[in-house]
Parts: structure tokens; C-alpha cells; sequence
């Protein structure tokens, strides 16, 4: 049976007036060309030769054409950018696109989406397939985002892990634009217009075992081709060469490497990406099912149709047992077939424990662990099967929403980059530097390409000079070229000379910082919206304290010094919040990442309870320096709505800011948090869900206040405590207000001050859940309503749902609405109707956060010392 020829995409990507890119991904070489119509109900009708035929004329483009880029042996990946002729694309216009496509070799090998079977819902290849226009034949539409706020739709996500708990709530906006499809008056604030991925797209470092088999497999064929990994035994012996792939490192025996041979801090690491090929496999098998290979996508396809554990056994039997098939080996016939453990390949992998284990499968300690790895594998794949089944309906929105991108830490690794020491550590070992290029390699090539693709001039001719092109041209055309030679085993003994060098030279991992800016911004609307870096222009004041995730000098590179006027808002992503949960950050966190873990793997400390609360040093509020220093950057522009992700709950946070000794705020800065879209947190830990711990971790309630000093010398007098004098020996000097001893004095009058608080669901609709009116006077009211109190809290421990923090899988929606002559915006979550058993609401009608741009007058009293 053939492999599909488009096996991912179409993406939409960066759309503004003047051009609209799409990324596309094909198991071989073709030329395409993106043809955008007008209006929406586009259809598309057989024609000769395997074409189709439309009525529609396409609007009047000065290019509208590109080459698939070589990045493997069988696959080939292109960004087509239309560049529309004047006056360009309307706002709050819909649109049509087709992509089109011509092999390099074969002129008759063509087609488009509809010969493609995109345009339809039934089975391509074999799998399953959503019409991604939502009608047969229909092309797929866009939106550009709205000049007037009242009609923007915006929808943001983060933390989306293949076998992470509960639904993949990307899926839900599915049923948004499908709901607005059908409507008959076009609302279009009820259609997303940009889907910001604020960081972790996938998780390089904790993916599903088997995956590893399949995943840069193209049904039989390598993807990409014979890579190489280097490892070193320590410092002073000689660099050895082995293949990346998942015989010599077999899945769920990768720990042991990770942590002693790359560096590496992730206590997950059993089955971590090694190789650029399985980099890129996960990223299509996250992104399309035609990716997939079919042997896998069969075996999940069965706990698709039937989830019952007979099925999951026959499954994870077929996957695992000492039985191997013919060319589809099973995880025990790969590990314990000696000839493919050969040689010091074996002893990276195994340390002395591991190889007493695995001497015979006999061993009681081999079967312990095969029992461990057995109960992994159901778990895994019944959320793979939950994840496969509703891709079709991502896959969907990724191609009629326009879709913007920013890593976060798993693109690469767990702590990637978190201290200076940690850097040192990995960047130190030959294994650590291929591990994290070959991530931002992929990462390159599958989301960053598509943010700004007027950075990436086209690929042409290999023999072309290099002067003048932009550093990421320079790195992209490397990974071509990293990708040719393995592919076709061509220069393979100058390939670290020639190509891997110079890229660690662009990635900053020589002496050199990063000559490669991953920060970018785009147009929302009249509003511009600054997508941060967060991770590889970092400062870092000593080996092991908490980082600023953004360096001074970068500081002025990311974020202009002001806005114009006429801008309503700006809108800014940190894919890790700026404004954290208040009392967790002051209180609980820093006190939890001093404990060593209660349980952990391979001697790696993970904080407390290990693997389930990974305490890193990575809020922006851990580094006071930085952090005030970036809000003393959003006070220019007055009104800011940040987007973040990271954290795995859903929150929203206001801050007011005063500037110098003015009584009304010189700014207002909302938090809107969208994490996990799949991924739900400590699922084993309810007690951190329950009503106490909401109001813990949102200060009990209460507000935090704040004052600061900036490049002063201060002079205290009276009972000022150790914490607070220490706080006021730095730059800048920040204390809380709360605490502040009666009689204590500080020399000079704040520079600044700010009020931070945690917004909740002040709705009607929502206080019918949370709360119940109870009449003091009468014993039955009594009786009846504090029975129902309790089955609400009982209710809101079970669902993790709270009127502040949502912790089930769940997307962002965010919209506006007019607040006199400012604008309010809707923090709407997206989730589960089954996470609230007792309310019979849809998706999407449980929690919905309302703040105001605009300070309450109730809310202006600046912040004082006592």
C-alpha cells in the first residue's frame, strides 16, 4: 500500500493584508503553488488528469509558488507564500485556499487538496480523514483578525502531550468554527483569527514508547536517513559514533544516557528524542495521522473502535512480547537480540544494574520490569487511541486558522537552559550539544519557519553565495544540507566540520551568544501582538540562581521602548507567566525546590513528589531584577494583555502599576494562562485541586502589593526585618507592603508600586454552581443548602474546576467587549462538558474571566507602606 504524498499540513501559518504562507509536508519532491478565492463555500469538481476544476477565479497574486526543501531521505517540506497584488486582504473578509502540487520528477504525478482526499471525510490511505473545508470539496477558509476589538476571536494553547491525561482540548475549536460554518448570519467574533501556541508543542523528552518505533519510520522507510549521535565517556576519552535510532537506544531504557552521558536533568527521559529524524516524526505524528505509520496506526485504530482492556492486552501484547514479526520486531526481541546491543553502544545504555536485569529474560528483575514497562504501554496507549481519535478535528483547525508558535522548554528537553551550570553541564558532552541542535533543528523547520517566513529566503541553488543572507537562511539552509548528506551518505567525514560546527556557531553553543533571534511580532488587528524567547537569551547572575529569561540586551531587541497611541492594547507572549500564582512563587515554591525529591530515577532530583511537581527556578518573579525590569518595559504601553502557558492550569491575573508619585496607575497588565490543552496535572494529587489550596495558591483571596527602588541607596530605620533589609540591599529594591513593621522608614519615596490579584468567575451563571442561597431562619433551608455547598466543593475537588484556577485539558478563548471608551476582555475556557458531572452545560460555558482595561475606581489607591 502507498504512503499518502501530502503527509502533513496543510498549516495555515502567517497571514497578514499582503501575504498568506502555508506549510506543507510530502513524502517526496514536489513543486507547489497557493492559490487564495475570495468568500468561503469554495468547491472544487473532478478534472482530467487527476486536477480539479473551480468556478471561482483566484485573486491576483505577485508570487504565489515554492519548492519542497529536502529534510530526509523521504521527506520534504515547503512554506508557499501567496503575495497578494494591491490592495491586498481585507479584515473581517473570509477567504479560500488551495494548495497545488507537481512532482520535480514526474509531470503527470499531480494534484491538490481534493485529489488528495482532504476535502473529504472518508479514510485516506487507510486513515481517518476530516473534510478540512467541512463540506466535500469545499476549501479550507481564514480570517484575518478584526480592526475593531468587538469582533477579534483570538484562541491560545500550550502543553500538548501525545499520551498526556485527558482530551486534546485543541479540538474544541473545531467546534467553533464548525458551529460558525453552519450559521447562517456570520458572526465573526464566534471564529478564532490567529491560534497563538505559546510553548510545548510536544514533548521531546517524555514521549509514549512505541512511538520511538514507529515514529520516523515512513511505513517501512526511513524518514530522514543513517544518523549519527556522538557520545564521550567523560572529558578525556575519544568521541564514538552510533546510530540514533530505537535499536541501539530501545524506548523506555533511555534514562541512563540522558542523565549521565548528555547532561541531562529530565527525571523522564525513558524514551527522549535522540535523533533530528525522530525530532521531526513526532512533530508530523502530532500534527497529521497521515504521518503515522500504518502498522502503529492500525494497532491504536483497535482501542479507537474498542477501548476494553481484552483489546488493550492483545495491543500491548503485539507491541512488546519476545515474539518477534516478521520486519516489525517487538520491543523485548529488539533488547534482547544481543547482536543489535553490540559493542559500547550497550554499556552508554546499561549501567551495571540494567545489565544484570536484562541478562535473561528469565530474571526476576527482567520481569519486574517488563511488568512496569507493560502497565506504561496501556496507559500510554489508551491516551494515544483518545489523541488519534480526535487529530483529524486538530489537523482541521490548523488548517483554517492562521497559527503562530514560540518553544517552551519540552520542544528540546525538561530544563533546558534553567541555570548556567545546567548549561554548562550539557553543552559539555557531545551527546547533550547533538540532542538539543537536532531539536532546534526540527524546531527550525516545523514551527519557527512559518512565524516570519520573510526570514527564511527561499532555498535555490546549493552553490549559491551566502553573504547577505539572514542568519536563520544561513541555518536552515544547513539543515538542508545536514539532511542531503545523510540521507545519500554523501561527505559524511567532514559532515561535523562543514555543517554540525557551523551550526552550534548560529546556536550560540561556542563561545559566541546565539546569532539567531527566535523572538518575533505580528500583526492583531490594530493591536501587535510580541511572541518573547524566553530560553536562549537568558542571564544568568550565578551558576545555580534562578535566571532572567530575557537578557538586558536582548531586552531592547524583543520589546520596542513604545507604542503608538492609537494601538488599544498590546498584546505579549511569554510561554512562561509573567504574573505567577502569588503566594506559590513567594511562598511555596522556592521553599519546595530546596527539597529533594521523595522518590526519583537515575539519581535525578526532582523536587517534591517526583515527576508529578517539578519545582523549577523558572517564574520571571524568581529573578526580581529582570522581572521588574520587564514590567517597567509593559508600563510604556499602558494597556498589555499577556499570554502564557507552562503551569498546567488555567488562570487570569490583572496587575496595576504606578509610576513615580502619580495617585492613578500608569498602566494595567492582564494575565491570561492557557495550560495544559493535553496534559492534565497530578491527576493523582486531588488534594491540590480542593477549595483550600485555591485560595493558597491565589493569596487567600487577597491582593499582593508591592513597592520598589530603583538604583537608590537607602537608608532604613526601626524594626525593618532581615527578609525586608535584605530586599533592600539589591537593584531594585522590592518589598511587599503586606508585613511592613509600624514605625519602620525607608530614606526616599518608592519609585514605583504595583497591585497584583487573581481574577475569578464573577458571572450569575457560574455562582449557580459554586454557590447556593441559604436562609439562616429556616432549618430545612439550612439543612438542604449546606448539603448542597458540600456537593459543590466535593464537585469542584473531583472536576479540578474552580471560579479562579481550571486545571482540566482545556484551549483559550479570548475576545472583547466595549467598557466605555476601554474594552474588557473575555477569558473564556474551553473544556470538557463530562469535567462538571453536575452541570449540563456545552464546551466552553464553565469559566469565563472579565477584566477590564481599565482600573475600577474602586482599585486606584496606590500602594503605601504602613
Amino acid at each position: 500500500m502507498a504512503s499518502p504524498k501530502l503527509i502533513a499540513g496543510p498549516i495555515l501559518r502567517r497571514v497578514d493584508k499582503k501575504k498568506v504562507s502555508v506549510w506543507v509536508a510530502f513524502s517526496s519532491n514536489y513543486h507547489c503553488s497557493l492559490n487564495i478565492y475570495e468568500g468561503d463555500g469554495i468547491k472544487l469538481t473532478a478534472s482530467g488528469d487527476n486536477t480539479s476544476s473551480v468556478t471561482e477565479a483566484p485573486l491576483t497574486t505577485v508570487k504565489n509558488t515554492a519548492p519542497t526543501v529536502q529534510f530526509g531521505a523521504r521527506l520534504w517540506i515547503a512554506l508557499i507564500t501567496a503575495e497578494i497584488s494591491t490592495p491586498g486582504l481585507q479584515a473581517d473578509q473570509i477567504y479560500s485556499y488551495n494548495v497545488l502540487f507537481e512532482s520535480s520528477d514526474d509531470p503527470s504525478d499531480k494534484g491538490d487538496l481534493r485529489t488528495e482526499g482532504l476535502l473529504s471525510d472518508e479514510k485516506h490511505e487507510e486513515r481517518a480523514q476530516k473534510a478540512i473545508g467541512y463540506k466535500t470539496d469545499v476549501l479550507p477558509t481564514f480570517l484575518l483578525p478584526s480592526d475593531d476589538p468587538a469582533k477579534l476571536f483570538l484562541a491560545q494553547a500550550s502543553c500538548r502531550k501525545m499520551h498526556g491525561h485527558g482530551e486534546d482540548a485543541l479540538s474544541y475549536l473545531d467546534k467553533e468554527i464548525e458551529d460558525f460554518n453552519k450559521a447562517t448570519t456570520k458572526d465573526i467574533q464566534k471564529r478564532p483569527q490567529q491560534l497563538f501556541l505559546t510553548g510545548d508543542q510536544i514533548y521531546a523528552d517524555d514521549v509514549a514508547g512505541m512511538l520511538l518505533r514507529y515514529t520516523g519510520n515512513a511505513d517501512g522507510f526511513s524518514r530522514v536517513g543513517e544518523e549519527q549521535i556522538r557520545v564521550r565517556e567523560n572529558n578525556t576519552s575519544p568521541i564514538e559514533q552510533f546510530t540514533a535510532e530505537h535499536v541501539t537506544f530501545p524506548p523506555y531504557l533511555r534514562q541512563y544516557i540522558m542523565s549521565k552521558y548528555a547532561g541531562f536533568t529530565s527525571g523522564s527521559a525513558d524514551c527522549h528524542l535522540i535523533g533530528f529524524e525522530e525530532f521531526s516524526g513526532v512533530y508530523l505524528n502530532y500534527w497529521s495521522l497521515r504521518s503515522w505509520h500504518i502498522d502503529f496506526y492500525k494497532k491504536v485504530e483497535k482501542l479507537i473502535k474498542d477501548n476494553k482492556d481484552s483489546v488493550l492486552n492483545e495491543v500491548v501484547s503485539s507491541l512488546l512480547d519476545s515474539e518477534a514479526v516478521e520486519d516489525d520486531p517487538t520491543l523485548i526481541s529488539v533488547i534482547m537480540d544481543r547482536e543489535n546491543l553490540r559493542g559500547k553502544a550497550k554499556e552508554y545504555v546499561f549501567d551495571e544494574g540494567m545489565r544484570e536485569t536484562f541478562a535473561n529474560t528469565t530474571n526476576a528483575k527482567f520481569v519486574q520490569w517488563k511488568e512496569k514497562v507493560r502497565s506504561t504501554m496501556r496507559r500510554e496507549l489508551r491516551e494515544l487511541a483518545n489523541f488519534a481519535s480526535t487529530l483529524p478535528s486538530v489537523s482541521r483547525v490548523m488548517a483554517n486558522v492562521p497559527c503562530y508558535m514560540i518553544f517552551d522548554d519540552h520542544e528540546i528537553t525538561d530544563d533546558w537552559y534553567i541555570t548556567q551550570r545546567w548549561k554548562n553541564q550539557v553543552l559539555s558532552k557531545p551527546l547533550g550539544r547533538d540532542i538539543i541542535r537536532n531539536g532546534l533543528m526540527a524546531y527550525a523547520v516545523f514551527q519557527d519557519w512559518g512565524n516570519v517566513p520573510d526570514e527564511y529566503v527561499p532555498i535555490g541553488d546549493s552553490t549559491e553565495s551566502s553573504s547577505g543572507l539572514t542568519e536563520k537562511t544561513k541555518f536552515i539552509r544547513l539543515v538542508n544540507e545536514y539532511c542531503y548528506r545523510v540521507a545519500n551518505k554523501l561527505k559524511l567525514d567532514t559532515l561535523v566540520s562543514e555543517v554540525i560546527e557551523p551550526m552550534e556557531i548560529l546556536l550560540g553553543m561556542a563561545d559566541e551568544a546565539s546569532k539567531l533571534k527566535w523572538h518575533y511580532n505580528v500583526a492583531t488587528g490594530k493591536a501587535t501582538t510580541y511572541v518573547l524567547n524566553t530560553r536562549t537569551s537568558r542571564t544568568y547572575p550565578s551558576l545555580n540562581t534562578p535566571p532572567g529569561l530575557i537578557s538586558d540586551d536582548s531586552f531592547s531587541e524583543q520589546l520596542p521602548e513604545n507604542v503608538a497611541e492609537s494601538t488599544p492594547f498590546t498584546v505579549v507572549i511569554s510561554p512562561v507567566p509573567v504574573l505567577g500564582l502569588a503566594s506559590f512563587e513567594e511562598l511555596i515554591q522556592p521553599l519546595a525546590a530546596s527539597v529533594v525529591g521523595l522518590s526519583h530515577n537515575s539519581g535525578a532530583n526532582q523536587g517534591v513528589v517526583a515527576g508529578e511537581i517539578e519545582f523549577d527556578f523558572e517564574a520571571w518573579s524568581f529573578n526580581v531584577a529582570a522581572f521588574e525590569n520587564l514590567l517597567e518595559k509593559l508600563d510604556n504601553y499602558k494597556k498589555v494583555i499577556l499570554l502564557s502557558g507552562d503551569v498546567h492550569y488555567g488562570s487570569s491575573a490583572v496587575l496595576d502599576y504606578w509610576k513615580g508619585e502619580g495617585t492613578a496607575p500608569s498602566s494595567r497588565i492582564v494575565q491570561l494562562t492557557s495550560s495544559s490543552s493535553k496534559n492534565r496535572w497530578m491527576e493523582n494529587m486531588a488534594f491540590f485541586k480542593s477549595a483550600i489550596i485555591q485560595k493558597i495558591f491565589t493569596g487567600i483571596g487577597s491582593d499582593l502589593e508591592k513597592v520598589g527602588w530603583k538604583d537608590k541607596i537607602l537608608s532604613l530605620s526601626g524594626n525593618v526585618s532581615i527578609r525586608n533589609r535584605q530586599r533592600l540591599r539589591q537593584n531594585p529594591g522590592v518589598i511587599p507592603v503586606a508585613g511592613w513593621q509600624a514605625g519602620a522608614t525607608v530614606s526616599q519615596k518608592p519609585d514605583y508600586g504595583w497591585r497584583l490579584k487573581f481574577i475569578k468567575d464573577d458571572r450569575s451563571s457560574a455562582d449557580e454552581f459554586f454557590t447556593s442561597d441559604i436562609d439562616l431562619n429556616n432549618a430545612t433551608s439550612l439543612k438542604d443548602g449546606y448539603k448542597k455547598v458540600v456537593q459543590r466543593h466535593l464537585q469542584t475537588f473531583v472536576s479540578g474546576v474552580s471560579k479562579r484556577l481550571v486545571w482540566p485539558s482545556h484551549v483559550s478563548k479570548i475576545t472583547f467587549s466595549a467598557d466605555g471608551e476601554e474594552w474588557k476582555v473575555n477569558h473564556e475556557f474551553l473544556f470538557r462538558k463530562g469535567d462538571l458531572d453536575i452541570s449540563k452545560r456545552s464546551v466552553g460555558s464553565h469559566i469565563t474571566h472579565v477584566i477590564s482595561l481599565k482600573t475600577p475606581a474602586a482599585e486606584i489607591v496606590k500602594p503605601v507602606l504602613p
